[in-house]
C-alpha cells in the first residue's frame, strides 16, 4: 500500500527540488486517496509516517524521490535533492507549500473531531478518509479548498462510485478567494455527482454546508448555519457571473 502512495507522491513532486516534511505529509494523504480510492480508509498515521520517511530518510522503493539533504531556514526544516543545488525560487515554492500544509495539519485533529461530533450516533472507521455509518453512509475526506480544486476529478469519481454520500470536508479560510474560484469552476459538477462540500471551523469545532445537504434530515440541525449553502448559491452565482 505504501509503495503505491510513494509512487504517486513522487509523481506529484516531479520537478521539485526542495520540500518540507509538512508538505510531504499533506500531499501523501492526497496521494493515498488518488491511488487507493476508498481503500484509503485503511491508510493511517503509521502508513503516513512510513511514506514520509521514504522521502527524507530511507527510501523503501526505487521509485521514491529522495530529498536527503536537510537545511534549516529561519527555524524551518527543508529537505532538498542531493543531485541538485537549490535556488531561491525553489525555497520560495517550498515555503509557500509549507505554510499551507502546516495550517492544514495543525487543524486536522480538530477537523476530524468536529465531524465525529457532527456524526454522533454513527459508527466510524478511518483516519484521513472516514466512513460514517448509521441510517445512511457518509464518506468524508479531510482537505483544503485549494487542494480539493486540484483533486476535483478524483473526488467526483469517488462520489459517483460510493454507495452513500461523499463529503469533501475543507478547512475554513481567512479569505473567500479560493472558495469563489471553486464555486465558479466546480459547483455544478459537484452537484451533478451528488457530492457535498462542507466547511469546518477547527477553532469553533463547527460544520457548515458549502455545497449540498445530507439526505439524513436529522443532521441538518447540527450545522452551525444550516442555510449557509442556500445563501452562498444565491449570492455567489451573481458574483461568479460578474467574474465571467
Amino acid at each position: 500500500m505504501e509503495e503505491r502512495v510513494i509512487e504517486e507522491l513522487s509523481e506529484m513532486l516531479r520537478g521539485r527540488v526542495v520540500v518540507s516534511e509538512e508538505e510531504l505529509r499533506t500531499k501523501a494523504i492526497r496521494s493515498a486517496l488518488r491511488v487507493l480510492g476508498f481503500g484509503a480508509v485503511n491508510f493511517g498515521r503509521e502508513n503516513l509516517n512510513e511514506v514520509v520517511c521514504s522521502f527524507i530518510d530511507c527510501p523503501i522503493t526505487i521509485k521514491s524521490l529522495h530529498f536527503s539533504e536537510k537545511v534549516e531556514v529561519n527555524g524551518i526544516s527543508f529537505y532538498h535533492l542531493h543531485t541538485v543545488k537549490p535556488g531561491r525560487e525553489d525555497f520560495l515554492k517550498a515555503y509557500e507549500e509549507y505554510v499551507n500544509a502546516r495550517s492544514f495539519l495543525e487543524n486536522l485533529e480538530n477537523m476530524v473531531s468536529s465531524l465525529d461530533s457532527f456524526f454522533e450516533g454513527y459508527r466510524s472507521e478511518g483516519a484521513f478518509l472516514k466512513i460514517y455509518s448509521n441510517r445512511s453512509r457518509y464518506s468524508v475526506f479531510f482537505t483544503t479548498i485549494r487542494d480539493a480544486f486540484e483533486d476535483i476529478d478524483v473526488h467526483l469519481d469517488l462520489s459517483s462510485n460510493f454507495n452513500g454520500e461523499y463529503v469533501i470536508a475543507v478547512k475554513v479560510e481567512e479569505k473567500p478567494d479560493e472558495f469563489i474560484k471553486f464555486f465558479k469552476f466546480h459547483s455544478e459538477k459537484v452537484k451533478r455527482a451528488g457530492a457535498k462540500v462542507w466547511v469546518v471551523n477547527p477553532q469553533k469545532k463547527s460544520v457548515d454546508p458549502f455545497i449540498g445537504y445530507p439526505r439524513d434530515l436529522s443532521l441538518i440541525s447540527r450545522f452551525r448555519n444550516p442555510k449557509f449553502a442556500t445563501v452562498i448559491n444565491s449570492l455567489w452565482r451573481t458574483k461568479v457571473e460578474e467574474i465571467d
